[in-house]
C-alpha cells in the first residue's frame, strides 16, 4: 500500500524567506527569539561572490531565516519584537 501525500505536493517544503543580515550574531538573536516564540524556521547562508563583498562591508556570506509561509505574519511579528539596533540590521522580506 502506496503512502497517501495530503495538501498540495507543489507547497511541501516550500519556506519563504524572513530576514537575512551579514551579522552571525544578529541571526542568532532571531533565531532565538523565534524560538522562544515556537515558530518553525530553517537558517541557512548563502555565499557573498567576491565582487559584490564591498557593498556588504567585506562581508563573505548571508544568513538567511527561513519559514512556513502559514506562519509567515506570526514570525514578522515576533521579529518585530527585536530592539532597533539589532531589527535595524536585518533585511526584512514583503511577502
Amino acid at each position: 500500500m502506496a503512502a497517501k501525500i495530503l495538501g498540495n505536493v507543489r507547497e511541501i517544503d516550500r519556506d519563504i524567506e524572513l530576514c537575512r543580515t551579514t551579522n552571525a550574531r544578529i541571526s542568532d538573536h532571531a533565531a532565538r527569539l523565534l524560538m522562544e516564540n515556537q515558530i518553525p524556521f530553517t537558517r541557512n547562508w548563502i555565499k557573498i561572490p567576491f565582487f559584490l563583498r564591498e557593498k556588504y562591508a567585506g562581508a563573505k556570506q548571508f544568513y538567511v531565516i527561513l519559514t512556513n509561509p502559514r506562519r509567515y505574519g506570526q514570525a514578522r511579528r515576533t521579529i518585530d519584537q527585536l530592539e532597533p539596533p539589532f531589527k535595524s540590521r536585518l533585511i526584512l522580506s514583503n511577502y
